[in-house]
């Protein structure tokens, strides 16, 4: 895992980006410290795989269920991301 800063909405394997929460203001710098911390605490950094995860859509469901403020959900599509769920259990 690599965390900087780079282009939030380039394509990925071809498909173009969606945004799924858009967030302003006072509110997005709060979320902005809590997602950086829940990064950094990601309990895979060093692993990847694309089924059944870790992988990316992993890191994303990570930091959706440690900033639960983000009220994100990830579509079904989203491969790997119940990987954190099967592992807590």
């Amino acid at each position: 895992m690599r965390i900087e800063k780079d282009l939030p909405d380039r394509y990925w394997f071809g498909e173009r980006p969606r945004l799924l929460k858009d967030f302003r203001g006072e509110s997005a710098d709060k979320l902005i410290e809590a997602v950086d911390r829940a990064a950094k605490s990601y309990p895979w950094p060093d692993t990847y795989k694309a089924f059944p995860g870790p992988n990316s859509n992993t890191f994303t469901a990570w930091i959706a269920k440690q900033v639960p403020e983000l009220g994100l959900d990830l579509p079904f599509s989203a491969i790997g991301s119940g990987y954190a769920e099967t592992k807590a259990k």
